[in-house]
């Protein structure tokens, strides 16, 4: 099963998004032990989607039983029914014996999800890589920054659906177009709802941080004992597993813009905040051989250079000796 998706992912799945997902389907077909294992798991976690997991694998598995399969043109001609909103004639339901009809109705569903699986479905992956930023435009005309080492997903359908989703890994910027459909970011640990705004999303070291610029943001929190959080322009919420989610009134707001035109920004910022940027930023380590000095104030403001340089510009806005062997770079004292 070659899925990057964490159990979480299909925690709002119903039965149409399953049939829909092209690792269910998968499953359904082939089933691996990894996947059986997988899907065990997930329902292990969540049992109130056992009901719905069980109903999908019986449609998707129905398709064994099926004799004849529909050609390339009966695909087209369902296709067409479906968009230009063509009914099934009345006299042919009523002739229809109960068993027939739902099978009937189960076969269509299956080459609706089959089709969706085959035409648009599969996963789409954005990955930065070390101290690289990308900006990308969405189907739906939203637009992304993602920062250094991070990860987008979203599926080619993305903008076919009722609700516009996305999976975020590291840190990115959504300005998101307005739209009657909700647009929903999905992290490790909560969700994010919203319809149209803009607004910064974190996920590092298991801290989820959510800065709003414009408009409104729900935050809705896996851990249910949290009850939904509603964000305003300039608040932020950051949140630790097994902490209380903490909402900042009054956030500063420089790091995010700072990340974006890829600079560095630190007003007595205490160094080991400083440090943790700097290694988020370039997926590198950086140690302090004096553990006092992981408090020491730092100010600067400074574009980030190439990987090569990183040395010479960390002694420069540190005020420290550094020392750099490979990926990892030694901060030995003070300059004096």
């Amino acid at each position: 099963m070659k899925n990057d998706h964490s159990i979480e992912t299909y925690e709002g799945y119903g039965v149409t998004d399953f049939l829909a997902d092209y690792d269910f389907q998968e499953w359904v077909k082939k089933d691996y032990p990894q996947d059986r294992e997988f899907w065990k798991h997930f329902i292990s976690a969540y049992p109130h989607k056992e009901k719905e997991v069980r109903e999908a694998h019986q449609l998707l598995s129905r398709l064994k039983f099926i004799e004849t399969s529909p050609d390339h043109q009966r695909y087209q001609r369902i296709w067409n029914g479906i968009q230009s909103g063509v009914e099934v004639p009345e006299t042919v339901v009523r002739r229809m014996p109960l068993r027939k009809m739902w099978i009937a109705a189960a076969s269509v569903l299956i080459v609706l999800s089959l089709g969706l699986w085959w035409l648009n479905s599969k996963a789409i992956t954005i990955k930065t890589g070390r101290a690289d930023v990308q900006e990308l435009v969405l189907a739906d005309q939203s637009n992304i920054m993602l920062n250094a080492n991070s990860s987008l997903t979203y599926h080619k359908n993305f903008n076919r659906t009722s609700k516009r989703e996305l999976w975020l890994k590291g840190e990115g910027y959504f300005n998101v177009s307005r739209d009657s459909r909700p647009f929903i970011v999905h992290t490790p640990d909560l969700d994010l709802l919203v319809l149209g705004t803009a607004f910064n999303v974190k996920v590092r070291h298991s801290v989820t941080n959510v800065m709003l610029a414009q408009g409104s943001v729900l935050a809705r929190f896996r851990d249910k004992q949290y009850g939904d959080q509603l964000l305003k322009p300039g608040e932020m919420l950051e949140f630790t597993p097994g902490k209380a989610p903490v909402l900042h009134k009054t956030a500063d707001s420089s790091g995010i813009s700072s990340w974006r035109e890829k600079r560095f920004v630190f007003s007595n910022t205490p160094l080991h905040q400083a440090i943790q940027q700097i290694e988020d930023f370039y997926d590198c380590t950086i140690t302090v051989k004096d553990t006092t000095l992981l408090q020491y104030g730092i100010t600067a403001r400074v574009t980030a250079p190439p990987m090569q340089e990183l040395e010479k510009t960390l002694s420069g806005i540190l005020n420290m000796k550094v020392n750099k062997n490979g990926d990892v770079f030694e901060i030995t004292g003070i300059q004096q």
